[in-house]
């Protein structure tokens, strides 16, 4: 038997283990694995010498590669260290025994990793060549395991479950193949190429979308005036390439707020974007690994129920069963909080009862002030009217939203809200995968307004990444513009400016796509990507409307449970698996590390793939 995991990041590190781990049980003859990424062991996003500024959004003592006894699934569970427990036990003799080109970074790093530390997107890197090279240590003797450090240029079906994949000049045969091939890039769209002419024209810069690691900040000169165009995770690791990467440094004060000082490398920045605010922050966690609280009303029992019996919701119920756990964490940590004098008990049971109304709130005596307010959330500018006032509006977020933040998951009200948001996770998964809301609203809905909502509140970075953009704004570094941001070009240079406040134009000489790229197989670079296409061995997710009408998404399409490749003709294709981001759209929040302790999707996901490649038969 041989296969083919194409792509060597996590989700295909996972495969490779969990079909070692079922090997051990079936015992399949001649066993070959092959790995292949031309980034290496890790693939792009992790690279281990990549900026060192650059960090996770996980925990590093909340990141795994290994299964536990949580893990629903059918493979045996083979338990390991998450990355801080492999730090500190193996860590530093292993980084000093592979002469990795930035060990000394790397060095201090795990000297001073707490469990609350985020580590560094590189230290997760060597992490997974840590645990590729203990996988082919305990197994070589027995499994033929090769990794190619190449691109797969294209697959051809050979027989009903054989495949030829080709790469470099070369071409193998295999019998099965999991496709994780992580973000990539795609074609300029007309205004990226627009932008690119313009800026090639008048000596400008112009970035477009790509990995922080991998973009050239050199290129842009110190004192010019710039614009990041973004302001959610990508922004920030371009904020930090452009200060602290050229030399400024961060110092803490006595009142637990930061300073900084330039080092006179830095360009001056503005950025912007639609909703003209950064991502919240994440709260600081206080729970312990797999601690997580019930679920009230988009509850593991009722989805269950939904996809035992194929039933559907409207969008707007899934929107309020979301809505309600998130209200109903909020304002019981609020009345144990604040409001000492009533029972908590009490109040929690009450508004489970009836999450939607002002009814429980206002018998209890909750203040207009201190309640959830979703539209404030959603724009917090509120009726700001001038530029100079947004300026102080948004240090008054930034600083707002890092004291909610420093209160905890556990006691603050806000930050335990929006880590109910962010373990909601699963069953929204299971909502979008299982079809249980119609074409229709999940279209209007979800990829109409939830995401971007979703994203803003609870897919944010560490608090000290907002504690550094306060500090630079303080400092005169950045400047953010406002929501409904806008870019043009005027004679020879860019003009960017808030549309709330058309009066304030800004002229840049340098724009930067401080964002993620929509992820859209129609239009990606990946030649494999754009090879399955062609031939029909796969075909974009199709939404079906009840009018007759459909809506081609850029997601790849698979099966609902397995994860099989869907051709051209809506039949799976045998033996072949596709999964990641490749195919958002199609299922929800595709990309993330995989958590320890908590049924993790990507680790069950890697278990049933694994079980069937190595048990497939025709």
């Amino acid at each position: 038997m041989k296969l083919a995991l194409i792509g060597a990041g996590p989700r295909n590190l996972m495969a490779l283990e969990r079909l070692l781990a079922w090997n051990k049980r079936v015992s399949a003859p001649n066993l070959e694995i092959h790995l292949f990424d031309p980034a290496g062991i890790a693939g792009r996003v992790w690279r281990p010498d990549q900026p060192h500024e650059l960090l996770m959004n996980s925990l590093a003592a909340k990141i795994t590669l290994f299964t536990d006894h949580t893990i629903e699934m059918e493979g045996p569970v083979i338990p390991g260290p998450t990355l801080l427990e492999w730090a500190r036990r193996s860590g530093t003799t292993f980084i000093k025994e592979n002469n990795y080109k930035k060990a000394n970074y790397l060095l201090n790093e795990i000297a001073h990793l707490t469990p609350e530390s985020y580590a560094s997107r590189g230290l997760f890197g060597i992490y997974q060549e840590w645990f590729y090279q203990q996988l082919y240590a305990q197994n070589s003797k027995t499994v033929h395991i090769v990794f190619h450090k190449t691109t797969v240029t294209g697959i051809k079906r050979l027989t009903h479950h054989t495949y030829e994949l080709r790469f470099d000049d070369a071409a193998e045969t295999f019998d099965g193949v999991s496709l994780a091939l992580g973000e990539g890039m795609s074609q300029l769209s007309t205004h990226e190429r627009d932008l690119t002419q313009f800026a090639h024209a008048h000596h400008l810069t112009y970035l477009r979308t790509g990995y922080p690691a991998e973009q050239d900040f050199d290129k842009i000169p110190a004192h010019s005036h710039i614009l990041l165009r973004g302001l959610g995770l990508n922004f920030m690791d371009a904020m930090i390439m452009l200060t602290q990467h050229r030399g400024g440094r961060f110092y803490r004060n006595s009142d637990d707020t930061l300073t900084y000082q330039a080092s006179g490398e830095e360009p001056k920045i503005f950025a912007g974007s639609g909703r003209g605010f950064p991502y919240h922050a994440r709260g600081f966690d206080q729970k312990v690994v797999g601690e997580t609280r019930p679920l009230y009303f988009l509850s593991n029992q009722l989805v269950a129920h939904m996809i035992r019996h194929q039933e559907q919701m409207s969008g707007q119920e899934f929107l309020n069963y979301i809505y309600s756990d998130v209200a109903c964490t909020y304002y019981t940590k609020l009345v144990a909080q604040k409001y000492t004098g009533i029972s908590f008990h009490e109040f929690e049971q009450a508004f489970q009862k009836d999450p939607l109304s002002d009814h429980v709130l206002d018998s209890y005596g909750i203040a207009k002030d201190d309640r959830l307010n979703w539209d404030q959330l959603a724009h917090p500018e509120g009726n700001v009217k001038t530029a100079d006032d947004f300026k102080q509006v948004m240090l008054a977020y930034l600083e707002q939203d890092i004291a909610e933040a420093k209160r905890g998951n556990k006691t603050g009200p806000f930050a335990s809200a929006m880590d109910t948001l962010r373990e909601l996770r699963t069953n929204i998964r299971k909502v979008i995968t299982y079809k249980l809301i119609s074409d229709e609203d999940y279209a209007k809905d979800i990829l109409g307004g939830f995401n971007s909502f979703n994203s803003f509140l609870a897919v944010g970075p560490p608090i000290l990444r907002l504690e550094q953009l306060l500090a630079l704004i303080k400092a005169g570094v950045v400047e953010i513009l406002g929501p409904k941001l806008q870019l043009a070009t005027e004679q020879t240079h860019f003009v960017t400016y808030s549309e709330l406040f058309p009066e304030y134009k800004v002229p840049v000489t340098d724009v930067i796509e401080a964002r993620l790229a929509s992820i859209d197989i129609r239009i990606s670079k990946n030649p494999l990507i754009q090879d399955l296409l062609k031939t029909g061995m796969a075909r974009p997710y199709e939404l079906h409307f009840k009018d007759g009408s459909t809506e081609q998404l850029g997601a790849m399409d698979v099966t609902t449970e397995t994860a099989e490749l869907i051709d051209n003709d809506g039949t799976p294709v045998p033996n072949v698996y596709v999964w990641g981001i490749t195919t958002e759209g199609r299922h929800w929040l595709t990309n993330g590390s995989p958590i320890p302790s908590v049924n993790d999707v990507r680790l069950r996901m890697a278990d049933t793939i694994a079980n069937q490649m190595m048990t497939y038969s025709e």
